[in-house]
């Protein structure tokens, strides 16, 4: 059976702990006081730290003139003169009546989990003004191994045992100097309401959440590094050995802006529901440093202190794994990640993004990883094209120098209905590039998987690239769709740089990027009119090119699409440092 236990250091001189009464010489005790669980002293000579104790009278008398040798065992005795006294710290049954202060509770969390009190499944409540320090390292160590999990509770005195109505926060554990809290491997340990504090000073000191072998969960915490050194980092896991952590609700604080969270080591990290996550004045340049991790998903996590000039996710160190946030809030102009960059090794996991941005905008997809990066555009657009119903969008994707047609950058992938079977469908996808032709089919392409057999659903493909590596490769199709609906006009004697977009009255669809920088003339040259998709216009000192508008087809018909359902289109581009414009609005006839 699971036992509870009660730590509080309360402010280190009358409260908590320290409220218990010293033992004195001399003195009668007895042992049906307090509701006849009898009297309590603490040691009067100052304990060595870990070695705080409370003891409880369990045979009446007079103690000794000088203070015993104190047994320290759990529910050890130890004689004083007359008096009998037993060890009792932390223990339930010595917490006192209901809606008072606990009569009997350890100083630290690290007594409590000492061998001989503790055991897997124990539940240890932390008073909400427990505040325990240290200035040498700390150990926590909670019992059972990894065969169950140790729960650590903050709450309210007003009940024994405590209720859910009693959980809340303010307890916390803290280091001082240059030493940090270590938590024991091969343990399981849950967290609620506990803030910790990790040394001070101009110190670089590194506190692990999870170590190898265990879950750990931290929910309504606050992880704090105090210490200022610029090095110093919250790390996830240890090493390359597994771990699971998930914080909830859960804020991180810094000392240094060159101070990160490192994810090493964790199997699988879980950060979601917390509000203004990174708590403090003290703000990392880059949150993020990628170690040697597995997946990581951010979901529901407020990271808006973060802006312009900060960066969330950074060069990886090693190995990262995937990473993704969804539904999370960033600041304004904050860099998320970087393509080519993010990942220290081709075969490392990408940096995706869903459903998060700085403002109201839901419609946010993105990644970032070795080969390219995938981002939303509200202004080069096609027409008719995806919107979420408001606004326009389509897909920016810019790749690395590192893709080939082999290893290529794929974009998340885009859905679309359907609902005919037993005919053909044709599947197509509309883009525009800055180029002076339209791109080959194997510089950008789409895989389409559907549902072509009727007895299970074991996916059929189809795609509109070549064939094999050793194929040839041919030109994907014109189009003429419109793009220059939320394009700039070309205005008259105006400075352009490169990459600028206008568009033109006498020449509609289409959108002219700027490829020299300059001034545009006082007057529209005529050549506007009569551009073509590639071809250029000089204007004044700068140089416009009409971007190439193409379609990308491919007709499913070996095998047919055999039942209803959703087809998942793999959107690739295997062409090195090119930027395309996709819209994602699938068109199936």
């Amino acid at each position: 059976m699971a036992n509870n236990w009660y730590i509080n250091y309360g402010n280190g001189s009358s409260t908590g702990y320290y409220a218990v009464a010293q033992w004195t010489s001399g003195h009668a005790y007895v042992n049906s006081s307090n509701g006849g669980r009898g009297d309590y002293v603490r040691q009067l000579a100052t304990p060595a730290v870990g070695s705080e104790r409370v003891f409880r009278c369990t045979t009446s008398g007079t103690s000794g003139g000088a203070e015993p040798t104190w047994t320290l065992t759990h529910n050890a005795t130890t004689s004083d003169n007359t008096v009998v006294w037993t060890e009792c710290t932390g223990a339930e049954a010595d917490q006192g009546p209901a809606g008072g202060v606990w009569t009997a509770p350890h100083a630290r969390l690290a007594n409590a989990y000492a061998s001989g009190w503790g055991a897997s499944g124990d539940s240890y409540f932390l008073a909400s003004n427990h505040a325990e320090t240290r200035s040498t390292a700390m150990t926590l160590t909670p019992p059972g191994g990894n065969t169950g999990t140790t729960n650590v509770y903050c709450v309210t005195q007003t009940t024994v045992p405590p209720v859910s109505a009693n959980l809340t926060t303010g307890a916390s554990i803290s280091t001082t100097g240059a030493n940090t809290i270590t938590n024991t491997l091969n343990t399981n340990a849950y967290y609620r309401g506990v803030t910790f504090n990790i040394g001070d000073g101009a110190n670089s000191l590194n506190f692990t959440l999870a170590p190898a072998g265990n879950t750990y969960i931290y929910e309504n915490c606050a992880i704090v590094q105090v210490a200022t050194g610029a090095t110093g980092q919250i790390i996830t896991g240890s090493g390359a050995s597994s771990s699971k952590l998930t914080l909830i609700n859960t804020t991180l604080q810094f000392g240094n802006a060159g101070q990160q969270l490192n994810l090493l080591g964790a199997e699988f990290f879980y950060w979601k529901n917390t509000p203004s996550a990174i708590a403090g004045a003290t703000l990392p340049t880059t949150l993020i440093v990628q170690g040697l991790s597995a997946p990581a998903i951010f979901e529901g996590v407020d990271f808006s202190a973060l802006g312009s000039g900060k960066t969330i996710v950074g060069a990886a160190a090693a190995t990262p794994g995937f990473i993704h946030f969804k539904d999370c809030k960033f600041g304004a102009s904050v860099t998320v990640a970087t393509a080519g960059t993010t990942a220290a090794n081709w075969y490392s996991g990408p940096v995706l993004v869903s459903r998060s941005d700085s403002t109201g905008t839901n419609y946010v997809e993105q990644r970032y990883d070795f080969w390219g990066s995938q981002v939303n555009e509200t202004t080069i657009v096609r027409t008719s094209g995806a919107s979420d119903g408001t606004t326009a969008i389509s897909r920016k994707i810019v790749t690395t120098a590192n893709p080939t047609w082999l290893r290529y950058f794929e974009c998340i992938p885009i859905t679309i209905y359907n609902s005919i079977t037993g005919t053909n469908r044709v599947v197509s996808m509309y883009g525009i590039i800055n180029a002076a032709a339209v791109p080959n089919q194997d510089d950008i392409w789409f895989d389409v998987e559907y549902l072509g057999a009727s007895t299970s659903p074991l996916g059929s493909f189809a795609t509109t690239t070549k064939a094999d590596n050793l194929a040839a490769s041919s030109a994907l199709g014109a189009d003429t769709s419109a793009w220059d609906s939320l394009v700039t006009a070309r205005g008259n004697t105006t400075a352009y740089t490169l990459g600028n977009t206008i568009k033109v009255s006498n020449n509609a669809g289409r959108v002219f990027f700027c490829t020299t920088a300059g001034t545009s003339s006082g007057s529209p040259p005529a050549g506007y009119g009569t551009a073509v998709d590639g071809g250029s216009v000089t204007d004044g000192t700068a140089v416009f090119r009409a971007g190439c508008r193409f379609v990308m087809t491919v007709t499913l018909t070996t095998p047919q699409p055999a039942q209803v359902g959703y087809l998942y289109a793999y959107l690739k581009a295997g062409k090195a440092s090119t930027t395309w414009y996709v819209d994602p609005l699938i068109v199936l006839a």
